[in-house]
C-alpha cells in the first residue's frame, strides 16, 4: 500500500468514527422506539361488539405456533371432512356427514368470490397453515356446548358465531366457526348464505390492519358480511324513521348495523367506489375512506344514502 492509498484509507476510517460517535450523540437521549400494540379504543370496541353480536373476539399477549395447529382443535366426539383450506367438524348421523359436504362445498365456492370482494381471501398458507374449523351443532345445547369450547358464549338468536383471537402484535387466528342447527339447505336459515356471511367476517378481519385502523362501526361489520353474503338482512323494517339515522353514527338497536351496512355497500357499488373504500376501511374508518373514493362529503353520502334507503322501502 504506498503512502496515497494508506492516507485515504486512514481518512475513511476517521470519517466512518467519526460518523458513528455523531450518530450515538444525537440519539443517547431519544427514547426508545414503542413497538406498535393494538389501540385501547380498539380492544373496546372488538369486546363490546362481542358482547352484542354473534361475532367473539379474544386478545392475547401473543400468538405461538400452539394457536394455529388444527390438531388441537376441538374435536370431541366429532367427524370430519376436509380439505386444504377448510376442516368441517360434524357429529355422527348421516344427515349430519351430507350437510358436512355440502358446508365444505359451498365454503370453496365463496373462497374465489371472496377474493374478489375483498382483494385478497386469506387461505391456511397465509395464517400458519391454519385451516379454517367449521363446526355444525346439531341441537341449542350443541351449539351451546360447541361455542363455550371454540371460544366463548353463544348467542341464542345467531345462525353462527365466528371466534376471532388478537395478539397485542397484530397477528389472528380464527378459533373457529360454529353453525347452529337451524342452519340447513332447507331449514329456516340458508346454509350457503351463512357460510358465505360467516366466512366474510374472518377474512374481513384478517384483512384488517388493526394496529393501525382505530374507529369502526357495527355498521360496517355486519353490513359487509350481510351485502357480501346476500342475505335477508338488507330488509328494512317499515316503521324505520330513515332520516333520524346517519353512517356517522352507529344505531341505537344493534339489528339495524345490518341492513344500514348493507345498503350503504350497496350504494357504495352503485357509485362505482366500494372497492377503493374497502382498501382505504382496512387500515383507517369508514367516515375517512367514504369521501376519499365517493369523491362527496360524508355528510352528502349521508344523504344519498338515506334516499337510496326510501327507494328500497318502497321495492319491499
Amino acid at each position: 500500500m504506498n503512502q496515497s492509498t494508506r492516507l485515504i484509507f486512514v481518512g475513511l476510517v476517521i470519517f466512518s468514527l467519526l460518523g458513528s460517535i455523531l450518530t450515538f450523540v444525537l440519539n443517547r437521549d431519544a427514547p426508545p422506539v414503542a413497538a406498535l400494540e393494538i389501540p385501547q379504543s380498539t380492544k373496546d370496541f372488538f369486546k363490546k361488539l362481542s358482547d352484542l353480536g354473534h361475532i367473539k373476539f379474544d386478545f392475547v399477549d401473543s400468538l405461538d405456533v400452539d394457536y394455529f395447529d388444527n390438531d388441537k382443535d376441538y374435536a370431541d366426539n366429532f367427524k370430519k371432512v376436509e380439505d386444504d383450506n377448510f376442516i368441517i367438524y360434524y357429529r355422527d348421523k348421516p344427515t349430519e356427514k351430507l350437510r358436512a359436504e355440502k358446508t365444505l362445498e359451498y365454503a370453496n365456492q365463496a373462497v374465489p368470490e371472496l377474493d374478489r370482494f375483498f382483494g385478497k381471501y386469506h387461505y391456511a398458507r397465509d395464517v400458519n397453515n391454519r385451516k379454517l374449523p367449521i363446526y355444525l351443532a346439531v341441537s341449542e345445547s350443541d351449539f351451546s356446548k360447541v361455542a363455550e369450547k371454540v371460544g366463548g358464549k353463544a348467542v341464542p338468536w345467531a345462525a353462527g358465531l365466528t371466534f376471532t383471537t388478537f395478539s397485542s402484535d397484530g397477528t389472528k387466528v380464527c378459533d373457529g366457526i360454529v353453525l347452529s342447527s337451524t342452519v340447513q339447505d332447507d331449514g329456516p336459515t340458508d346454509l350457503k348464505t351463512v357460510v358465505y356471511h360467516e366466512l366474510a367476517h374472518y377474512n374481513h378481519f384478517h384483512c384488517m390492519n388493526i394496529l393501525e385502523k382505530t374507529e369502526y362501526m357495527n355498521w360496517e361489520v355486519e353490513g359487509l358480511a350481510s351485502y357480501f353474503a346476500k342475505d335477508w338482512n338488507k330488509k328494512i323494517p317499515e316503521d324505520t324513521k330513515i332520516n333520524t339515522l346517519s353512517l356517522t353514527e352507529d344505531p341505537d338497536n344493534y339489528i339495524d348495523s345490518y341492513w344500514m351496512g348493507y345498503h350503504a355497500f350497496g350504494l357504495a357499488e352503485e357509485l362505482g367506489c366500494l372497492k377503493g373504500i374497502l382498501k382505504n376501511s382496512y387500515s383507517e374508518s369508514l367516515i375517512r375512506a367514504i369521501p376519499k373514493n365517493a369523491h362527496c362529503s360524508m355528510s352528502e353520502f349521508d344523504v344519498k344514502w338515506r334516499k337510496h334507503c326510501k327507494e328500497i322501502v318502497l321495492q319491499q
